[in-house]
């Protein structure tokens, strides 16, 4: 997932480094992924998360987060250095 996340931030500086843009992507691909593990068969692989008694909306919502912090470091030292 990180390396999926982090090729479409390449993309997207490549296209456009705008950070709203990249954000608002960013959450797109959050909610994709949500829509993907509310698969019953993909949410049996993936039980680590409810073990520990971690809701689906903290899951998500640090992982986009987590993933934004990243994205707006990369975008704002690419501008730096364009």
């Amino acid at each position: 997932m990180a390396l999926w996340s982090f090729l479409v931030t390449l993309a997207i500086t490549i296209i456009n480094p705008e950070l709203i843009l990249a954000l608002s992507t960013k959450l797109f691909l959050v909610f994709v992924l949500w829509f993907i593990l509310s698969d019953r068969a993909m949410r049996q692989r993936l039980r680590f998360y409810r073990i520990r008694g971690v809701s689906n909306l903290k899951f998500f919502g640090v992982i986009f987060l987590f993933d934004s912090f990243i994205t707006c470091s990369f975008l704002l030292l690419i501008k730096g250095f364009i």
